[in-house]
């Protein structure tokens, strides 16, 4: 079967109803953004429960800073900030991407090329430092991330939303092999495993 047949399988296993309102809640709690990857889900694979968390999928998880003008993710950012005032937004790149593989070894189509273009200035550091090419996606992985967290505190109303305590930036990284999220710590500048770290409200 393909794709569309499986689709089309689920929906005839739907009851015909008349359109009701929707019996979930929509109180999300979290912008998720991640990338366009299509072998892990954030609902499924996360354990993240439905209606929980506004979800932003593109290549690389790559937020661009605000002067650069992108308008679907500047609309998902102000929707989630600004009208459902999420209390978390978290970026989350993962091992094995398809986007930063591309950003080091190449890229064919001009308009990739451009979208990648705001880390271009730490590939060429990672790429003069470290010569071992697994070793170069790695590091990119996680410094895509860390750029990605600081390109949101462009906008004002998330740095203010932020220095109010009503917004939480984090930064993540999933192993695609294994689904483990590894943390960055700004202060340390350190990825660490979520299931190692203390659970939130956790005595220090």
């Amino acid at each position: 079967m393909t794709l569309l047949d499986d689709i089309v399988a689920r929906q005839k296993e739907l009851p015909v109803a008349e359109a009701e309102a929707s019996p979930m809640p929509h109180r999300p709690e979290m912008l998720l953004i991640g990338c366009v990857d299509a072998r892990k889900d954030p609902i499924d694979d996360l354990g993240i429960p439905k209606g929980k968390s506004l979800i932003l999928r593109n290549v690389a998880a790559l937020v661009h800073p605000e002067s650069e003008g992108r308008l679907t993710e500047a609309a998902a950012l102000a929707f989630a900030v600004r009208e459902m005032k999420v209390p978390h937004v978290a970026v989350m790149g993962h091992t094995d991407c398809g986007g930063i593989r591309a950003a080091i070894e190449g890229i064919s189509s001009y308009s990739l090329r451009d979208y990648l273009e705001p880390i271009n200035i730490i590939r060429d550091r990672i790429m003069r430092e470290v010569g071992d090419l697994a070793e170069q996606r790695h590091l990119l992985e996680r410094e895509a991330v860390k750029y990605s967290v600081r390109a949101l505190r462009t906008y004002a109303y998330i740095r203010e939303a932020e220095a109010a305590g009503e917004l939480t930036l984090h930064g993540w990284v999933l192993d695609i092999a294994d689904g483990s999220l590894h943390v960055w710590d700004e202060a340390s500048d350190t990825f660490s495993p979520m299931g190692l770290l203390p659970a939130e409200g956790d005595a220090a």
